[in-house]
């Protein structure tokens, strides 16, 4: 699909008045015309981003406190951690076992507190100065539903399917047009093409569980006497651990933003995958940005990743890993690519290529 042959809508319609008027229309192809960037970087999408929206979903959510006011949002089907329901006096109820949330929702009424059945703790995502700090017992206080859209992002006339894309409620000042048919007006070539679009997404899409295992935290400065909801937030996302005999473990939370997985191309040259990266098997560390070599072919996923923090790119850490991006990748990945699929601003889109076209920042004192 040639992007330039299609026509847009005149209307530029803001995310709310997006759903009231296409509700009942979708899947269609929509274009931001003026994009979101939040107080992360990871939550954040750019103009022009073309997204084919499958549908309007629905998560319910429970808002909790802790005891010194920090306010938290958790999935209501959440799987892991495990609680322990406390009483009144900040004994533990007599359960035998501890419950995940689902269930803790399902047998007590709100408001009731809960103890993580090991230590959790917590810190901001992409905050290099964010310190980590205890989880301790939460107070659920109320369930409410976050609201979001739900598609697949096209990128130079392909439709990725694997690469999923949440257009969450409270992006307010977003702006975007939708598409309505081609430039010359062909109708049933129009057809042809959304049908061609909605069989790649039902065979390939994985759309039958949309399930967002993600615990944030919500400022509550943001909450709006106009507007009372928690959907309408916009969250400080976060990464949570496990502590277990001083041994932290991540919970693995799907993240707000899932990246396509790549597949890698053969190596370059007469040099096989595994030879190259023989090569620099000496090499797993870079203590500094100098030592990291002008051709990144060779390097590992693991070394992407040690050059993006060298880099002070530390939040697409995650991303990069979740992609398999390795050196090889990182030649294939365009700055659209990067700035749809791998959350890059504009900023670090342009910094990544010039890295990997030789340039390295001047960091001497």
């Amino acid at each position: 699909m040639d992007l330039a042959d299609v026509k847009w809508t005149t209307t530029e319609y803001s995310l709310n008045g997006y759903v009231s008027t296409f509700r009942n229309a979708f899947p269609n192809i929509i274009k931001i015309t003026e994009g979101f960037l939040g107080k992360q970087e990871i939550d954040s999408v750019s103009n022009s981003t073309v997204i084919r929206v499958h549908s309007h979903y629905m998560q319910q959510r429970v808002a909790a406190e802790t005891k010194n006011g920090r306010l938290f949002s958790l999935p209501c089907q959440l799987t892991r951690p495990k609680f322990h329901v406390v009483q009144d006096k900040g004994t533990l109820k007599p359960v035998r076992i501890p419950l995940n949330l689902e269930e803790i929702l399902s047998r007590y009424s709100l408001p009731i507190t809960i103890r993580s059945s090991s230590a959790l703790s917590y810190k901001q995502k992409g905050d290099l100065k964010s310190q980590d700090e205890l989880l301790s017992e939460l107070t659920l206080i109320e369930i409410y539903e976050e609201n979001f859209l739900y598609g697949h992002p096209i990128n130079r006339g392909k439709l990725f399917t694997d690469a999923p894309i949440i257009i969450p409620m409270y992006m307010k000042e977003l702006k975007l047009v939708v598409a309505v048919e081609f430039q010359n007006g062909n109708n049933k070539n129009w057809r042809n093409m959304c049908d061609m679009l909605t069989k790649q997404v039902n065979n390939q899409g994985n759309t039958a569980n949309v399930m967002f295992e993600e615990i944030y935290m919500l400022d509550k400065r943001d909450i709006s006497p106009q507007e009372h909801g928690y959907d309408t937030i916009e969250p400080i996302y976060i990464d949570i651990t496990e502590l277990n005999n001083d041994i932290k473990t991540p919970l693995e939370n799907t993240k707000k933003y899932n990246v396509y997985k790549l597949l890698p191309k053969p190596a370059v040259g007469n040099q096989s995958r595994d030879a190259l990266k023989t090569e620099t098997s000496a090499v797993t560390n870079f203590s500094s940005i100098n030592d990291i070599p002008k051709d990144l072919h060779p390097l590992t996923v693991s070394q992407v990743c040690q050059c993006l923090k060298l880099l002070n790119m530390n939040q697409y850490v995650e991303a990069f890993e979740t992609a398999q991006v390795d050196g090889q990748l990182v030649y294939d990945l365009h700055p659209d690519m990067m700035r749809s699929c791998m959350g890059m601003n504009e900023l670090h889109a342009l910094k990544f290529v010039k890295f990997r076209d030789g340039w390295r920042p001047n960091v001497q004192i």
